[in-house]
């Protein structure tokens, strides 16, 4: 078993945050000058694209395959009665929880799988 030097781990660590800072920070040194309109109305999409690449396979892709059928699917049926509920209620916070609440409750009363 090979011994690290305190030295090499904080080297290390300091390079891993080297690593994951950086390219989070040049960017807003590079576009901290004003950015034109067509350019921050592009980017803002962004963060809705990002979050649906995320959650769309999660809702999708059931029960190890493709089920488009909200009837066999737990997550898109939550999904569903979640957006209905954040049109409503207008809270990211309040959505997440009512979806969260809203599968438990559908595999506690035994509705879905």
């Amino acid at each position: 078993m090979s011994t690290t030097s305190l030295s090499a781990m904080v080297l290390c660590i300091l390079l891993c945050t080297l690593a994951t800072w950086l390219p989070r920070l040049l960017p807003l040194y590079v576009f901290s000058k004003d950015l034109p309109s067509w350019l921050k109305d592009w980017l803002n999409f962004i963060p809705a694209a990002v979050m649906a690449a995320l959650v769309a396979p999660d809702v999708f892709l059931y029960g190890g395959s493709f089920n488009p059928n909200p009837l066999d699917n737990l997550f898109l049926l939550a999904a569903i009665a979640a957006t209905v509920f954040c049109l409503i209620v207008r809270n990211f916070f309040a959505t997440i929880v009512f979806a969260m609440a809203f599968v438990a409750g559908m595999r506690y009363f035994g509705l879905a799988s």
